[in-house]
């Protein structure tokens, strides 16, 4: 028991400097977003998560493909758009003008449209596998297009 608090005590002191470190974190400085990612694992990478077998990887070949474009289709798209949202007179923090807005629900509808064809991939995927191999699938992390807020939970939150 005492080795386990011990390590316990010892990751959170050796954690902290380096959450720290972390640039924007913290809210002091400029807002950073994330590299853009535009594939999703490797194939073999795929393959030694769930246990594919050489079938099943020859199979899965074809919609991991088409899922990756999808993927690289939106990188593009997100990478255009922010070189746009440098150029514009958009203040994160700020409301955003009604023509602002409308781009916004736009993105999001076309990001919703490529979120759909990404999961209809993963789909594909999943069927190709035994029910063994579906629940390591679905503890893998999926591509995520749209980020959506947490929803507020409890009495009077609507």
């Amino acid at each position: 028991m005492f080795r386990v608090t011990r390590t316990a005590v010892l990751l959170a002191l050796f954690a902290a400097p380096v959450l720290a470190q972390e640039p924007g974190a913290g809210g002091g400085g400029p807002r950073r977003f994330p590299p853009i990612v535009d594939h999703w694992m490797t194939i073999d990478s795929l393959a030694q998560a769930v246990g594919l077998t050489a079938d099943q990887t020859t199979k899965a070949a074809q919609p991991y493909t088409a899922l990756n474009a999808v993927m690289h289709d939106v990188a593009a798209r997100r990478q255009a758009l922010r070189q746009q949202m440098q150029g514009s007179n958009f203040v994160p923090g700020q409301e955003p003008t009604p023509e602002m807005r409308a781009r916004m629900d736009s993105v999001r509808t076309e990001m919703e449209g490529s979120q759909a064809e990404a999961n209809q991939w993963l789909a594909a995927i999943r069927n190709l596998l035994t029910p063994a191999q579906q629940i390591k699938f679905d503890g893998l992390p999926k591509p995520q297009f749209i980020r959506r807020p947490p929803r507020a939970t409890g009495p009077g939150m609507l």
